[in-house]
């Protein structure tokens, strides 16, 4: 008995210390990708346009589909799909080959995870030539037959199963990937349930109902109210639940955006389409909707899809206006960024923003003054008194509204 405990502790003891080695080898000091934010206004515009012309709700079963993504595109949809870090595609002749990095925090390991791999288009599908996490490599087909036995075994297995017959051929050429796909409904049905988990729906339905609650109770004989009379106790609430008030705060955001936007949670919650509705009440900022709007949509894009995303969606919002909207308004502008401030400090840092909100807050708060940020500049106005956004012009304004936000003492 004596030596099989002998045994089994420098078992344990060899594992513990082979699984220390390989985080110190999949852990790195120096990101394989590096860059500022994975996507950029014009980058978005793009996507946003090539998933408007393959909306699966348009389509019908069975319907035979060949969609051509540019290389550029399909690295825009893969840097959408992850929610933190950049990733880079490049494609070549039968194959692509993907990197990925994210940030870590500080540890004596490293500060960046490290992912890059090649994938070709096999007769039975795309295949593994080369997996390298860190610097530690790992064979293709290993990679391959254990994402395969894990699909085989996981509750996505039938909705796998339903892509694979979906989707009839994949051609990958240095510009672009061709994918040739027949629509089968029940694909945008199981995206449906995977896009939440069931404690994140339940959650959602609490945060919705305390969003009810709120706004039936304040302003009473009012239409309209500040948002910061709403906002400000919701937040208190949420940080108040348990001690992952960070969850709490991503929830709060999500449904006020909804409610903001006009759209319908259901959506995303199909169920939701019994919960109760709150009383009709138009919330501002600064006296105005519309940045309202633009504040709590950001936070809660940066909250759940992470900054970059939430600046460039903001920024592309805005260069659509000047095509023919409302056109490109630097106020709304800065009340997108101040609302993803927000958003990144509910999640980056929950104890501080429930340290602020305690005190109270109030439009004065959460947006800057306003007064000299341009507004309503239809593009041909936009490009002669900034040069477009990137020019000199334009980054002295936009390091003006930076400054501004910064001086507010929530994002100190």
């Amino acid at each position: 008995m004596k030596r099989l405990l002998v045994g089994l502790l420098a078992g344990l003891l060899l594992l513990l210390t082979a699984a220390v080695l390989l985080a110190f080898r999949a852990i790195q000091d120096e990101p394989l990708v590096t860059g500022d934010a994975p996507v950029s206004a014009e980058d978005l515009s793009r996507a946003k346009d090539l998933i408007r012309r393959n909306d699966p709700r348009r389509l019908k079963r069975d319907e035979f589909r060949e969609t051509r993504v540019a290389a550029r595109d399909l690295e825009t949809l893969v840097n959408l799909a992850v929610r933190r870090g950049r990733a880079t595609v490049n494609l070549e002749e039968g194959a692509a080959e993907l990197r990925y990095t994210a940030a870590l925090p500080p540890t004596p390991l490293g500060r960046y995870l490290n992912l890059r791999t090649r994938v070709v288009t096999g007769a039975d599908g795309p295949e593994f030539q080369k997996v390298r996490v860190g610097s530690i490599p790992v064979p293709g087909s290993l990679f391959s037959a254990a994402l395969l036995y894990a699909s085989r075994h996981s509750s996505l297995a039938p909705d796998l199963e339903i892509l694979r017959k979906t989707i009839d051929q994949v051609a990958i050429t240095p510009g672009e990937l061709r994918l040739r796909y027949t629509w089968q409904p029940e694909l945008l049905d199981s995206a449906r349930t995977y896009a939440l988990s069931p404690e994140e729906r339940e959650r959602l339905a609490v945060a919705h109902g305390r969003l009810v609650a709120r706004m039936d109770s304040a302003g009473q004989g009012r239409r309209q109210i500040p948002i910061a009379e709403v906002l400000g106790p919701l937040l208190q609430e949420a940080g108040g639940i348990d001690k992952d008030s960070g969850r709490h705060y991503r929830d709060t955001l999500l449904v006020l955006a909804f409610q903001l936007s006009g759209r319908n949670i259901a959506h995303l919650i199909p169920e939701a389409r019994q919960w109760p509705q709150p009383r009709p009440l138009t919330l501002t900022l600064r006296g105005r909707p519309d940045l309202a709007q633009h504040f709590v949509v950001s936070a809660a894009l940066a909250a759940w899809a992470g900054e970059p995303l939430a600046s460039a969606i903001g920024l592309g919002k805005e260069v659509d206006d000047a095509r023919g909207g409302s056109g490109f308004s630097f106020a709304d502008l800065a009340a997108d960024r101040a609302g993803t401030r927000l958003g990144e400090l509910a999640v980056d840092n929950p104890r501080r923003l429930a340290a602020a909100v305690s005190g109270g807050l109030t439009d004065a708060g959460l947006l800057p003054p306003i007064t000299g940020l341009p507004e309503a500049m239809m593009s041909s106005e936009f490009q002669r008194r900034f040069g477009g956004v990137g020019a000199p012009a334009y980054q002295r304004m936009s390091d003006e509204i930076d400054r501004r936000i910064a001086a507010l003492a929530l994002f100190r």
